[in-house]
């Protein structure tokens, strides 16, 4: 049997520090392989016809029309821009970003955490080990792509929150940590993400370039690459076009497409684009860069790759996922030169007495059709559909390529001890179906003698981590067979018009199909977040549980039979599942009713430009505080939130950024609305400069207090401050201190206040 693998992904785009050039072109005996390493080879082979699979769009015609300009920022689905500075770490900003924004609804406040993230991904234990003698510190600088992050992801590796994994805190990182350990922290669960199409010189390209607008129209952040080179950027209108698609002298950055605009124009871009219209873009370079951290990203810059959206689930949805692709997606593979469809699956043995209740798989292909089946006791080692027929067939059709969680017709009762297979026919239009782990390396001996050789990310090493006879298999029919660990590794010479002569090298690891499973009797909330908006429906399920009883703060016990709508008030809900007869352990969840908030503030000051850190200081009221205003200093911000925002009973709208300016006592106040939420109060206090005593008056009294501060800090004393903002107060000028310069300088200007006045 031939498995052949012509078209498969970029395994290198944001690889920053180690994109490397190697092809295989050329069918030979065994398994077969062609994979695209970098950037180059991508195109060059799109060019030829060689990736028709993957990028010749399927996507169905947008059924809704679609508006001309849209952004997220308006429907306040988006967090606050962060800050990278100074790690090369745009991969895990964008992916987290993208998590944030599934989550944001909810969850208004959200933080999760980059770091986490990307120091994980490049764990010696279980994610993709650094070059020999590279130091773990140096991780956050080795850039990453699609290819490294979805994986990681998917199997649960992140994300946690910001507060667990405090950016630029080497103190909280463990190298010798055990992935079940990492996974036990995470907070939610990725379990979908979709790869897009987009290449814009393929006819299809508006369909694909409609497609990326549907799924942000839906409320899908998305992520994109593209080679950055600041010479293409038009600071002044904020937006970036390399219409000669040079990759020299600047490096590919991962960002967040938000929104597009079809009449952005194309005269704005510093080389003219062939037709007007752009991608709202959020970057990761702060809020003083850019238009509040965002910027225009033309839909026909050539130098684009790797559009991907995804979708997360509550953690307690799935207990355990069983595995072989510890390093998922890095090819795609077919029997035959291209087939309509093909199968593979998976074998695995229960660790515990639980439920199978979904499959995650990957695609390779748009629009594939799919057909799962269980099998339980497989009486052939070798034959994963040998087994006891478990499940009815789980059928649909995923319209990107990608990760895809699919939730069976009806659980599979495991066993601890128990073998199962996971079977998976993919069907559609002809190509390569089957996705999986490859390792392959290039040498090239060039005429004048020199020698090269290029090998890819994923190495032999890794591959052969976890992989095992018995675990991965194909089959053209369903029927006959094939261990994916038994094929022969393949290798093909061949010699370049210019006499170079080439070989190539490649090993096939494990096949992305996955089991996923959650032990009887937990009750399974439909909502995770802490609070929730007055209305919103709580269903409960359980896995092999026949009936569901639950009661409210400690009241009658009720059999669950249709959601629960939250009150306008605290409620606690206890729920307990039966299973075989038997009430199981009381699991219980407390919501409060959410408040109507912002999820951001971006403010201008002056020059200043930052989005405010909130606390709580009372009851639906949130304060930030801020620099004192200079003479003149004008002041501007945007907020962001899902609600409605008023200013002096004006609206203000989200995402959207308006001139404001402080009251008579120095604050801006902002009021915040929805439905079924309650109204909160967000105030901005802007410290009057010098006013040390904080009566709103700048006098000698403040000079005075800052001397007797001033005088014991000299003396080598640590006197109590009167309040947290006493320092930023009394430094008057400002330059980080507070001394006898500063109430030098207040008398001064009390001075000149007093003259004035007389």
């Amino acid at each position: 049997m031939k498995i052949q693998q012509f078209a498969g992904c970029v395994l290198g785009s944001l690889l920053l520090n180690s994109i490397c050039p190697l092809m295989v072109s050329a069918e030979t005996s065994g398994l077969h392989t062609g994979h695209f390493e970098n950037y180059v080879q991508y195109e060059n082979a799109a060019a030829v016809g060689r990736l028709t699979a993957v990028n010749e769009s399927l996507a169905a015609d947008i059924t809704e029309a679609l508006p001309a300009a849209y952004d997220l920022r308006t429907k306040g689905l988006v967090s606050s821009v962060k800050n990278q500075n100074p790690y090369g770490m745009c991969w895990s900003f964008s992916a987290v970003n993208l998590i944030e924004n599934q989550l944001i609804d909810r969850n208004p406040d959200i933080d999760l955490s980059e770091w986490q993230l990307a120091y994980y991904t490049y764990s010696p234990i279980f994610g993709f080990p650094l070059r020999p003698n590279t130091d773990m510190d140096d991780v956050f600088q080795q850039g990453g792509s699609y290819y490294t992050v979805a994986p990681m992801l998917t199997s649960w590796t992140a994300p946690v929150s910001e507060k667990f994994f405090p950016f630029d805190d080497f103190s909280v990182l463990n190298p010798d940590a055990d992935w079940s350990a990492i996974k036990a922290q995470t907070e939610y669960h990725v379990s979908d993400i979709n790869l897009c199409s987009y290449y814009i010189e393929d006819e299809n390209f508006q369909n694909q370039a409609d497609a990326v607008k549907q799924a942000v129209y839906q409320g899908n952040a998305v992520s994109v690459s593209y080679y950055n080179k600041n010479n293409y950027y038009n600071k002044n209108k904020y937006c970036y076009y390399n219409g000669s698609n040079t990759k020299t002298g600047g490096n590919y950055h991962a960002v967040s497409i938000i929104g597009w605009d079809d009449n952005f124009p194309a005269g704005d871009f510093l080389t003219e684009p062939e037709q007007d219209g752009a991608w709202l873009v959020k970057n990761s370079w702060g809020a003083d860069w850019g238009d509040c951290g965002y910027f225009w990203l033309s839909y026909y810059d050539p130098t684009m790759l790797e559009f991907y959206y995804l979708h997360t689930e509550p953690f307690q949805k799935h207990d355990k996922i069983y595995q072989h692709d510890d390093y998922g997606y890095w090819s795609a593979f077919s029997i035959e030169e291209a087939d309509d469809s093909a199968y593979m699956a998976n074998v695995f043995t229960a660790e515990e007495d639980t439920y199978l209740t979904s499959v995650m798989l990957c695609t390779a292909m748009p629009e594939e059709q799919y057909t799962i089946r269980i099998y339980k006791n497989l009486k052939q080692e070798n034959n994963p559909s040998s087994g006891t027929v478990k499940s009815g067939y789980t059928v649909g059709t995923v319209s990107e390529a990608g990760y895809h969680t699919i939730d069976l017709e009806e659980p599979v009762e495991l066993l601890a001890g128990e073998t199962f297979s996971v079977v998976v026919k993919l069907s559609g239009k002809s190509g390569q179906h089957l996705a999986g782990e490859l390792y392959t390396e290039s040498t090239v001996i060039k005429t004048d003698g020199t020698i090269s050789s290029e090998s890819s990310m994923l190495t032999e090493e890794m591959i052969f981590r976890n992989f095992h006879k018995g675990e991965s298999f194909y089959s053209a029919n369903g029927r006959t067979w094939y261990d994916v660990y038994e094929e022969e590794p393949l290798k093909e010479e061949y010699t370049a018009e210019d006499g170079s002569e080439f070989s190539d090298y490649s090993i096939m690891g494990n096949l992305c199909v996955r089991a996923l499973t959650k032990q009887a009797g937990t009750v399974i909330f439909s909502e995770d977040a802490e609070a929730l908006p007055a209305g919103t429906e709580i269903q409960l399920s359980s896995s092999g549980s026949s009936e569901i009883y639950y009661c409210i703060n400690n009241g009658e016990e009720m059999l669950y039979t249709e959601p629960i709508l939250m009150p306008e008030e605290e409620i606690t809900i206890s729920a307990c599942a039966v299973v075989n007869g038997e009430k199981q352990e009381i699991c219980e969840k407390t919501y409060a009713m959410q408040e109507a908030v912002l999820s951001s503030l971006y403010l201008a000051k002056g020059k200043e430009k930052s989005y405010l850190q909130f606390e709580k200081t009372d009851t639906q009221q949130y304060t930030a505080f801020c620099k004192p205003l200079a003479k003149d200093e004008t002041v501007a911000c945007m907020p962001v939130s899902t609600g409605e925002i008023f200013y002096k009973e004006e609206q203000l709208f989200s995402g959207v950024l308006t001139p404001v300016e402080p009251d008579e006592t120095g604050k801006i106040t902002l009021h915040v609305s929805q439905a079924g939420r309650k109204e909160t109060v967000y105030e901005i206090c802007f410290e009057l400069c010098g006013d040390a005593d904080n009566n709103r008056v700048i006098n000698a009294a403040d000079a005075a207090k800052i001397l007797v501060y001033a005088a014991q800090v000299g003396s080598g004393e640590n006197p109590e401050l009167p309040d947290e903002n006493f320092l930023l107060r009394g430094d008057y000028h400002p330059d980080g201190e507070v001394n006898a310069l500063d109430a030098a300088d207040i008398l001064v200007y009390a001075a000149e206040q007093g003259a004035l006045t007389e």
